[in-house]
């Protein structure tokens, strides 16, 4: 071999090396676990497993009781234990700091005469209902090898506010002619990785009246009213965190916001999710301290194509205007990002057809180094040696890695 010839040797093996150093360093910085640059955070909403409105709509106690054993049926069709499996699987991927969850459910049944077995609560139709989503998410996120805590909720509806005459607090139903009592609440939680600092904040001094958990319920909020009648307030709430990720200090909020129309007969019952989104931006204002970085996750039931009506200022547009930042406008998007809504059931094609999940940031950004939409591919959804594959949710979620200097 020449000397030509040994010299182009060793440059292409020189290059080959140096090429395979550097993509496995790129590779180490993209999946490094303890990047101490940037945040990561991930916000899903992991909803129930069906559309709760038809208790809502009920006409007599007859049909709310229908309608609430129609629901318990969904809700145990859904699956959740596997479904949050695909939910643990894609946070262990992406291993961010903070992972921010909405409606994580507990739904617990009471029987109200002696347990029979098969039936009331253990009826196979609705038994599988009943669980804690938290519990099973945590469970889920341990059994991937990854561990989290959870640092900061709000409890939001909780139907133990309802005591009728003769009956602990809760809903009695029957279900095939057996009697029993339905207790549940609603969280918003905020889960933080084992190995990073972080602590709830505390909210009682600015809504003492509101305290729920670690965080506040919104001062104005939707009543429904069930058969009996029964008044049970549709509450929603919004919890924070303070986190330290290297040397750098964030707040992180979490909230999910009432639906643009609780009444969809009624276009001015759009005021509860306006009123309530004027109310975080104003705590945030008056309670964030300087030196932290402030981070807003949620299901905001708003979307960037909501306009103003009656004078009312959708979510979305009161977050920009008061200087937040949309993370996932800070970075170019071959998609629109939608994250909203798979068909009741999660058994149909992707349907999501609007974003209403975001990552929003109080200081400007340096840079958003990745945020993609998860759980929407159909390779997210639950393996089908558990049934029928059903999507992990009916809401992606929405992952990001930011930087703020």
């Amino acid at each position: 071999m020449n000397t030509i010839r040994i010299l182009q040797t060793l440059i292409i093996s020189s290059l080959l090396f140096f090429y395979s150093v550097a993509s496995a360093t790129d590779h180490r910085h993209e999946n490094h676990w303890d990047d101490r640059h940037t945040i990561k955070v991930i916000t899903q909403n992991q909803y129930p497993g069906a559309d709760l409105t038809p208790l809502l709509t009920a006409s007599d106690s007859t049909a709310f009781n229908a309608a609430l054993v129609s629901v318990l049926k969904k809700i145990a069709d859904s699956r959740f234990h596997d479904r949050v499996q695909r939910q643990a699987a894609q946070i262990a991927k992406d291993h961010p700091h903070v992972v921010a969850l909405q409606e994580a459910w507990r739904f617990d049944c009471t029987d109200l005469l002696s347990p029979i077995a098969g039936k009331g609560c253990n009826d196979p139709e609705i038994a599988g209902a009943f669980v804690d989503q938290l519990k099973e998410t945590l469970s889920a996120l341990k059994a991937q090898g990854v561990h989290y805590k959870a640092v900061a909720s709000v409890k939001n509806l909780d139907v133990s506010d309802i005591h009728l005459p003769d009956f602990p607090p809760g809903i009695p139903f029957q279900i095939n002619e057996i009697p029993v009592l339905l207790n549940t609440i609603d969280r918003d939680v905020i889960l933080v990785r084992n190995d990073i600092k972080a602590r709830a904040v505390n909210f009682k001094k600015v809504c003492p009246a509101k305290i729920s958990f670690d965080g506040c319920n919104y001062q104005q909020v939707v009543i429904a009213q069930l058969p009996g009648p029964i008044a049970l307030p549709i509450q929603r709430g919004f919890v924070a965190a303070d986190v330290k990720v290297g040397d750098k200090n964030y707040r992180v909020v979490n909230t999910h916001l009432e639906v643009r129309e609780p009444d969809p007969t009624n276009s001015l019952s759009r005021f509860y999710q306006s009123a309530q989104a004027s109310e975080l931006i104003a705590t945030l204002k008056t309670t964030t301290p300087r030196g932290k970085y402030l981070l807003v996750l949620g299901d905001m039931n708003s979307s960037p194509d909501d306009i103003e009506a009656n004078g009312m200022v959708p979510p979305y547009d009161q977050f920009v205007d008061a200087g937040y930042i949309d993370g996932w406008l800070q970075t170019y998007q071959h998609t629109p990002g939608y994250t909203c809504c798979q068909e009741e059931e999660l058994l149909k094609p992707s349907n999501l057809y609007e974003r209403i999940d975001f990552v929003f940031s109080r200081k400007v950004l340096k840079w958003v180094k990745d945020i993609h939409i998860v759980g929407i591919k159909p390779w997210d959804k639950t393996l089908s040696s558990t049934g029928p594959r059903l999507w992990p949710s009916d809401h992606g979620g929405v992952s990001a890695e930011l930087r703020f200097w």
